[in-house]
């Protein structure tokens, strides 16, 4: 006999106890975020021939030598999921790694719990910053990633700015039992409201009992400063020889904060626009038209109205300078010109030809009001349906400055802003990473990995797009380790080092009966 028995239980006892390493820090991080247990593969090693010289058609007699460490794979099966207690805490359901960055240091993760540190940057708890692609303030997601940030400003907050109001949304219901209630006026019927307002009344522009229904709403001028718009309404009488009903509609503004030139204390201060809507029998509506002052002259002269122009989605179109003051200081200060589309139910390309060009021009012949030219219904357009009066729905798309409330990442890990003005904005998009192999990366410590010649290049991708798995929020992933599994592997791993001892002490023995025979 030899002494290689010997050596053969060595290796056994050697790579059993590596394995016993394996399992131990698999369990040891039992509870660690993220974290990819180990498995270990054992080999051959080299065979002694025990035989030589045999002829070829002889089989070869070999002994082996022992078993060796083949390889210490990671599993990276996915593991568990556990609520998380913030919304930056995210796990990955299905394929990919965050790539976190610190300097020239890059690493890949699979523990989501990330925070926003004082400088406003997403890290993981070693400092290391996640990575994602910018978006615009038009939306428009950017190409490359970077490190996903917030713009903190010098007062510690973050903000999205003013956004003045571009369109004004009314639905409507005007009763038809409604009365005309504006002063009449033999020669302008339809802008009786026009010609009546007087910004420097002591009751207000328009007197108690000049329309039979008013609205009012909040817009925003380019500062954020908020100004109410007031939308009068009244049947007009001469238009239903026709069958149909019109009604007239002046658009105003508290007369103190028009700030036009030359509207300081003229009576038409605060005017923004007017028009009428028309409705047929069943109280659908048909038809509109619309006026705006032209800036020149006196404001409550139809002369002075133009046709209104169409924004691009074909709504007709107002401007409006606003005067803004300082409570505190009395500071008067005049906003930048505003253009405001005006939404009462129908949008076209176009007015038909052949349109007045101002409201004077329109008289007291309703056929002679300006058309639509092929008018598209929008959703919820106003109505003139039987009983009163009543704003269905109304809507505006300004806003004043607006502070961070909360934030929220969707599956494609999209981190959108929740901010005190009711704006939702789209901050940044988190980035995943994928490898052509799993197991070549290194493992770094802090659950982070680096890739490797054998890993291949990280190859970058948007989540829950192209087999990339979806961002789950609010929600952290767990060790994959099996306790129950690493258990039995430790009975059996601690059950072929005890064999391997074994091996040892029984071929100490036959050496020791060896030696003992020569006495």
């Amino acid at each position: 006999m030899s002494f290689s028995s010997l050596y053969v239980g060595t290796t056994g006892m050697k790579s059993h106890g590596e394995r016993m390493g394996v399992i131990g820090n698999n369990l040891a991080n039992v509870s660690t975020l993220g974290f990819r247990g180990s498995e270990v593969h054992f080999e051959t090693l080299m065979s002694q021939f025990t035989t030589t010289g045999a002829s070829p058609d002889v089989a070869v007699s070999q002994r082996g030598l022992g078993v060796g460490l083949g390889a210490i794979l990671t599993d990276f099966n996915e593991g568990g999921f556990e609520p998380g207690t913030a919304s930056t805490d995210l796990a990955i359901a299905g394929e990919g790694f965050f790539r976190v960055v610190n300097g020239d240091k890059i690493r890949y993760t699979r523990a989501g719990n990330f925070r926003f540190d004082e400088d406003g940057f997403l890290v993981d708890p070693n400092g290391f910053r996640v990575q994602g692609r910018t978006v615009s303030d038009d939306g428009v997601v950017s190409g490359a990633s970077s490190d996903i940030s917030l713009n903190i400003g010098d007062d510690g907050q973050i903000t999205v700015p003013p956004f003045a109001t571009r369109e004004v949304s009314l639905s409507l219901n005007l009763g038809t039992n409604t009365q005309d209630e504006a002063v009449t006026d033999a020669t302008d019927p339809f802008f009786a409201m026009l010609k009546s307002w007087n910004a420097n009344a002591t009751d207000g522009p328009l007197s108690e009992g000049s329309s039979s229904y008013s609205t009012s709403i909040k817009v925003y001028d380019d500062a954020g400063e908020a100004h109410t718009l007031t939308v009068h309404f009244d049947p007009v009488s001469a238009s239903n020889a026709s069958g149909r009903r019109t009604f007239e509609f002046v658009a105003g503004f508290d007369p103190a904060e028009d700030g036009r030139t030359g509207m300081s204390s003229a009576a038409g201060a605060g005017l923004a626009m007017s028009g009428t809507l028309t409705f047929d029998t069943s109280g659908q509506l048909v038809d509109m038209s619309a006026f705006s002052y032209s800036g020149e002259g006196d404001a409550t002269d139809p002369a002075n109205w133009n046709l209104a122009e169409l924004s691009a989605d074909g709504l007709p179109v107002f401007s409006m300078t606003f005067r803004n003051t300082d409570l505190t200081t009395g500071e008067v200060t005049t906003s930048g010109e505003s253009t405001i589309a005006l939404d009462l139910g129908l949008s076209a390309t176009a007015w038909d030809s052949g349109a007045p060009a101002t409201a004077a021009e329109v008289g007291s012949n309703a056929g002679s009001l300006p058309s639509m030219s092929t008018p598209t219904v929008r959703n919820l357009a106003s109505t003139a349906y039987e009983g009163t009066s009543s704003t269905i729905v109304q809507s505006q798309d300004g806003s004043p400055e607006g502070y961070l409330m909360s934030i929220n990442i969707d599956r494609t890990g999209m981190m959108v802003g929740n901010f005190s003005n009711g704006v939702h904005k789209d901050l940044s998009q988190l980035t995943l990473y994928t490898f052509q192999s799993n197991w070549g990366l290194r493992r770094e410590g802090s659950n982070h990995f680096s890739e490797t010649a054998q890993s291949g290049a990280a190859v970058e991708g948007t989540p829950d797009t192209d087999n990339l798995g979806a961002i789950t929020s609010q929600t952290l992933e767990t060790s994959n380790v099996d306790m129950a599994e690493q258990f039995v592997k430790m009975i059996s791993t601690e059950r072929g080092f005890q064999a391997n001892s074994k091996v040892i002490t029984t071929a100490d023995m036959l050496l020791q009966t060896l030696v003992n025979m020569k006495r």
